[in-house]
């Protein structure tokens, strides 16, 4: 019995060995303070329009596109800003931001509230890239790989919360009062973060850091290839998003479309606890391909039960796929220009997302649901055999 307790105990040592670095528990959660709202914001947005201003749906997720389009838009630059200034500067105007826009936007018609989804996520707090690219400073080269695949487990765990958080404010009370509950929880995490200022150099802050950066530039083969891959992974996740709601909904099965998400979630949650403790790091593009084939036979698939286990199984490569681009991103550029790189990840990511749903829309209402399987999947298994040619003839590889 003892020998059956120590064998997962000794596999999840890495995990213990990660939380015990000075500083990461506290950053992941403040990371999580700030994640949890952020995917509370679309669900908010949606129930606000469509019931507080009367609207339908596609108004709806008008705001959302608008939004992710501030935010894709302005990660780079707000990566340049953390690197050049540091990162208590770059977050003064989102700290302002915040509390501006998610204060005036449940009280504006649907031209202002526009007008804040755009500025609200153009400065929205660099959570994401921030607390990513301190685990790249604080945390031991080696043991990277697994801090990264924590991270992603745990934005798994605030993509289960944060939306079902908000459901339950506006419902319980409003959806104004689940957009100033956004707009606090934001501002909150925005200041402790401002308060706990991470290291994201392992060196001082240069004093010219423009000629440290030109000296490094962001621009390097694993960044555009973790580009790839993160843009990839995020097209095929998001219409996998959308076209199992479709689908249930095609089945009159929608009461099971929760469940079917949180199996697919705990898929990812499991898969990436898996693929922080292997020993050899699995290239990106290889785990988009794997992505991209689990997630094709789902158009098989009919019932929640057999759609729950589908998902479940393409949700094991969601987590470590992310994971391994970002480990690619944070090995693959100089830390001195690290903020941009992240910057640019995330615009890669938030672009694959913001345009996946709607190409499952489209092919839903024109070929029929079920049928985005099909094209997402063989989408990505495509994109990631393509990445992975052009890393055999450019040598890159993911570090050990």
């Amino acid at each position: 019995m003892p020998l059956a307790v120590s064998a997962p105990a000794r596999a999840f040592r890495p995990y213990r060995d990660v939380l015990a670095v000075p500083g990461v528990v506290v950053l992941e959660l403040v990371g999580s303070l700030g994640r949890v709202p952020a995917f509370m914001a679309g669900i908010v947005c949606v129930l606000h329009v469509v019931q507080h201003l009367g609207l339908g749906y596609g108004p709806a997720g008008l705001v959302g596109a608008v939004a992710t389009i501030g935010t894709a838009v302005s990660s780079p630059w707000r990566g340049w800003v953390v690197d050049r200034y540091g990162l208590r500067r770059a977050l003064v105007p989102s700290i302002a931001a915040q509390a501006v826009c998610w204060s005036v936007a449940p009280f504006v018609p649907y031209a202002g509230l526009l007008v804040t989804a755009f500025v609200a996520g153009a400065l929205g707090p660099p959570v994401f890239t921030v607390v990513r690219q301190s685990l790249a400073v604080v945390v031991p080269a080696e043991r990277r790989r697994t801090a990264f695949s924590l991270d992603a487990v745990l934005v798994e765990f605030s993509y289960m919360v944060g939306p079902a958080a908000g459901t339950a404010v506006a419902l319980a009370w409003s959806t104004t009062a689940a957009m100033l509950v956004v707009g606090a929880t934001q501002c909150l995490a925005a200041v402790a973060m401002f308060v706990l200022d991470p290291p994201l150099r392992s060196q001082p802050h240069d004093e010219h850091p423009g000629r440290t950066a030109a000296r490094h530039g962001v621009w390097t083969t694993a960044l555009v290839l973790a580009m790839a891959c993160a843009f990839s992974a995020d097209l095929v996740l998001s219409a996998t998003d959308l076209a199992v709601v479709a689908q249930l909904r095609e089945e009159d099965a929608v009461r099971w479309t929760g469940l079917v998400l949180a199996v697919w979630a705990a898929g990812s949650v499991v898969g990436g606890l898996v693929h922080g403790v292997l020993p050899r790091p699995v290239p990106p593009w290889l785990l988009v391909i794997c992505l991209g084939a689990a997630t094709t036979p789902l158009v098989l698939l009919h019932g929640p039960l057999a759609l729950a286990v589908g998902t479940f199984v393409a949700g094991l490569f969601c987590a470590p796929v992310i994971s391994a681009t970002v480990d690619l991103v944070a090995h693959g550029v100089h830390e001195s220009v690290r903020g941009r790189a992240m910057g640019w990840h995330a615009a890669a990511t938030t672009v694959g997302a913001a345009l996946g749903s709607p190409l499952a829309g489209a092919i839903s209402d024109r070929v029929g649901v079920g049928t985005p399987f099909l094209v997402v999947g063989l989408l990505g298994v495509v994109a990631g055999a393509a990445t992975a040619v052009v890393a055999a003839r450019t040598h890159v590889a993911p570090r050990s």
